[in-house]
This record gives structure tokens, C-alpha cells and sequence, in this order.
């Protein structure tokens, strides 16, 4: 491989995956400003040590997160990662930015806490209710952090459909997967067992009561702590790579 190229060697697995976060690395790091070309395919090939295939389908995972645009006769142009809302791009933004960013998004996350509650207690149903119960259980179930967490997301997306905003599902959605698959950087938040458990309890008792006001506040009050929680794992884990 050329000594001065800026891109990683991709594992076997995934190739393509592989090409793609390593060509993002490469943008979002300025090797590659908004506006410039990448090299030739050829090139890249080389520099990569894969076939042509597998580099094209990795382009196309870029294409398709909207950081690069194939122009006939200009070749692959980098797009301003900035402006895009694609959750691959901002996972990557996460992972290079850091704890700074990922607070940025979760302060995001906590701004739809209030609206979630009271849409959620205005709106649910006997059979959400019910649901969010499960769901509840299913946290009180959970014997591992990471079990835990993933019972926090459920509970979550049975949450929010009980709001009946399909545009905030959307929204919810988009910031979930904006953590594309780091969530295990994450898994900090759900060692206190407990205080998720009671946080939920009183989401989920608000929302049955069909008392708007509390179900605001719980849900608010959860996503901030969380995040807070989220933060200081996330930080942890990010020290830990940096050392």
C-alpha cells in the first residue's frame, strides 16, 4: 500500500462496509475536502488491495450516504458531510468528534421527552398500555446491562407509537440509529438497574393514568438522565480507545 494514503486496510469481513468507513474516516478527518475528487478507482483498488467489485460497492454505500456524487467526466466528488442527515454519516460524525457531538445529539433526543409523554398519555391505548407493561417487565427482567439497554430501546418504540405521530417516529427513529451499532459504547448507562426500572415505572404509570402533565415530565426527566448516564459511558470507553 502507498505509505502516504490516508485510508485504512479493511478486514476480509464486509469489505465493502469496510472501504466505506474507512474512505468517511478520510472525509470527515479533511483528507478529502468538499468539492475534491477521490482517486480513481483504480487507484483506490490498489491502494485498498481489493478488486474493483468490492471497491464499487463500497463507493455506493457512500453514494448512497450522500458523501460522495458520481459526475460523468469529474469522477467521485466529496460532498460537505456537514450537511447531511444520513444516519451512517452522523454515526461516523459520533465516532470521530466525540463525547462533544454525541452530547449534541442527545440533547436532541431529551427535546422530544415532553412531547413523547403527553402525546403518548393523551393518545394510548388499552392495548399500548399493555404493551408498555411488557415492556416494562421485560427491563425488570433483564440480568445484564446490555439486556438492559436493549430493553430500554423497546420500550421505548412501543412509547412512541403510542403517541400516534407518525413523523415523530421518524424522528425518534433517526436518532436511534444514529448511534449505528456503538451502542454497546453505551451500555454504561444500564449498570443501576434500579434507576432505570423506577424511571420507566413512572413513565409507564403516568401514561396509564392518562395524566399528561406527569407523563411529560417523566419522560423529559428520563431522557436527560440517560443521556447524562449515556455521556459518562460514552467518555469511558472513548478514553479508553484514545489510550
Amino acid at each position: 500500500m502507498n505509505q502516504s494514503s490516508p485510508f485504512s486496510p479493511p478486514d476480509r469481513q464486509r469489505v465493502d462496509e469496510q472501504i466505506a468507513t474507512s474512505i468517511a474516516d478520510a472525509i470527515l478527518d479533511g483528507a478529502f475536502p468538499p468539492g475534491s475528487t477521490l482517486p480513481p478507482e483504480r487507484e483506490l483498488a490498489e491502494q485498498f488491495r481489493v478488486n474493483r467489485t468490492s471497491l464499487r460497492q463500497g463507493l455506493a454505500r457512500l453514494q448512497h450516504m450522500g458523501l460522495i456524487e458520481a459526475r460523468h467526466g469529474s469522477g467521485n466528488v466529496v460532498r460537505d458531510p456537514t450537511g447531511l442527515t444520513h444516519p451512517a454519516v452522523v454515526e461516523a460524525l459520533v465516532r470521530k468528534l466525540g463525547p462533544d457531538f454525541l452530547v449534541e445529539i442527545l440533547e436532541l433526543r431529551a427535546a422530544f421527552g415532553a412531547f413523547i409523554g403527553r402525546l403518548a398519555a393523551e393518545r394510548a391505548n388499552p392495548d399500548d398500555v399493555r404493551s408498555l407493561h411488557a415492556a416494562l417487565a421485560t427491563v425488570q427482567e433483564a440480568d445484564t446491562a446490555q439486556a438492559r439497554q436493549e430493553a430500554d430501546l423497546a420500550f421505548f418504540r412501543v412509547l412512541v407509537h403510542a403517541t400516534r405521530n407518525r413523523a415523530l417516529g421518524l424522528l425518534y427513529r433517526w436518532v436511534e440509529q444514529a448511534f449505528g451499532g456503538r451502542e454497546h459504547e453505551l451500555t454504561g448507562a444500564y449498570h443501576d438497574g434500579g434507576t432505570v426500572l423506577a424511571e420507566l415505572r413512572a413513565i409507564t404509570e403516568a401514561v396509564g393514568a392518562r395524566d399528561a402533565t406527569a407523563a411529560a415530565t417523566s419522560v423529559e426527566a428520563y431522557l436527560q438522565s440517560s443521556a447524562l448516564r449515556m455521556v459518562e459511558s460514552y467518555k469511558v470507553t472513548y478514553r479508553d480507545a484514545e489510550t
